[in-house]
């Protein structure tokens, strides 16, 4: 999903939700069919470029390992580049904890989202609700693909060998607790995360360039759909403080709490691989192993979106390893036989995608590729570097997973950067 500023909603997301079929998948970030650009065929190349380190050497504790694989439990989906991580929360006196496997990366959202069915009764009754004057307070995070309604409670949150260093406001998805979702949040579109992409993931950790899921926007009225006040039965909107929204884990870190470097290995194109094994690394320039090394920096806008050019046409867009392909409109490229949320165009071919610098300039073209979705899918692989689909927001490129492929992303916090106050991407 793509916020349209970013004080009101939650930022992008489009989290896979996958059909029961085994050929396809319904892409979260898919749909639309607006034309802004076109499309030329041209050569195809091999492998994706820049390998990043891979994940089978000893982590540092400001590392933790992420992998691209179809789940064992999941008998019923294939699903296609969910970055997953495994993320524990501890009872905010430290004690109990449960360490929750398979949680989406998603550098497009802020704040940590489980399913309450990820989590055992003992850690889900020792995690305290959050109140909101004498109600509960409940939240709907709007994503492209649907939205995610449960409580926020409190965790102290522990990712790799980095924790906060308190307890953080969370949101517990499908929580029992709480009255069915209200109409003001389920009526905001998409599928119900609770019935569609539990089994996919078992959370949503998101890293994007913010600190609060909601910021001053909320604090300062109740935005539609947002958060709510719970009592009984009843759940209204409501006004809530930046201390008791959702947070960005990073921003609560005690050191290395200046943003984070997703880091994947390059896999072959088009077809993909198996699997993929990488990196998330915490902080940015606090350690040697999160150095930018002469990257360059993309400055985020206010709403934290990028300026680029594809093909030469100057658009918006963002970078999300949340939304599963690359979705963007694009002219005379056929949509996929048995959805047309996907592309699947005759061969593979190349687009040239330029992120803005800070000084207006753009920086070196970035090759992406889109193939065949339905030739992608039948493969089985769970890493799929050349899978694009339909704009999910009209005039929108979003830039998931398969850009991350072969480079370390770096995705700076507002406000940690002179030059970029409202937070940047570099790689």
């Amino acid at each position: 999903m793509l916020q349209t500023s970013r004080s009101a909603f939650f930022r992008t997301a489009s989290v896979i939700a996958a059909l029961s079929t085994a050929l396809l998948l319904a892409a979260c970030g898919g749909g639309g069919g607006n034309t802004t650009s076109s499309a030329t065929p041209s050569p195809t190349p091999s492998t994706t470029s820049d390998t990043a380190p891979p994940s089978n050497v000893s982590m540092a504790y400001n590392e933790v390992a992420v992998s691209i694989r179809q789940l064992g439990s999941n008998t019923t989906t294939l699903t296609a580049n969910t970055p997953y991580v495994t993320v524990t929360v501890c009872a905010p006196g430290g004690s109990p904890c449960q360490s929750i496997p398979d949680v989406l990366v998603d550098t497009g959202s802020q704040g940590l989202r489980l399913f309450s069915a990820a989590l055992n009764s003992t850690q889900l009754s020792a995690l305290p609700q959050v109140t909101n004057g004498s109600s509960t307070l409940a939240a709907c995070a709007q994503f492209a693909s649907g939205y995610a309604w449960g409580s926020m409670r409190q965790a102290i949150v522990q990712i790799g060998g980095e924790a906060t260093t308190t307890a953080i406001q969370i949101q517990i998805m499908d929580d029992p607790a709480l009255p069915a979702a209200p109409s003001s949040c389920s009526g905001t579109g998409g599928v119900d995360f609770a019935s569609d992409f539990f089994g996919i993931a078992n959370g949503i950790l998101g890293v994007s360039n913010l600190k609060y899921d909601c910021g001053s926007a909320c604090a300062q009225s109740a935005k539609p759909g947002v958060y709510f006040a719970c009592t009984g039965s009843t759940c209204t909107g409501a006004t809530v403080d930046t201390s008791l929204q959702g947070i960005n884990p990073i921003a609560a870190f005690a050191t290395d709490n200046n943003g984070s470097i997703l880091a994947l290995p390059g896999v072959p194109l088009p077809l993909g691989a198996p699997s993929a094994n990488g990196t998330l690394i915490f902080g940015i320039n606090t350690q040697a192993n999160n150095t930018l090394n002469g990257a360059q920096l993309y400055p985020l806008d206010s709403a934290g979106n990028l300026s680029l050019t594809l093909n030469g046409t100057a658009m918006s867009g963002f970078v999300d390893s949340g939304s599963n392909g690359y979705y963007l409109a694009l002219s005379g490229v056929p949509t996929c036989s048995q959805t047309s949320s996907f592309y699947c165009p005759s061969q593979a071919f190349s687009l040239a995608a330029s992120l803005q610098l800070a000084d207006r300039s753009y920086g070196p073209a970035q090759n992406i590729v889109i193939g065949n979705a339905q030739a992608l899918f039948q493969t089985q692989n769970a890493a799929l570097p050349a899978l694009g689909g339909t704009a999910a927001i009209s005039g929108f490129v979003d830039l998931g997973l398969p850009f991350f492929y072969g480079r370390k992303v770096a995705t700076g916090l507002e406000g940690s950067n002179a030059s970029a106050p409202n937070g940047y991407l570099a790689y």
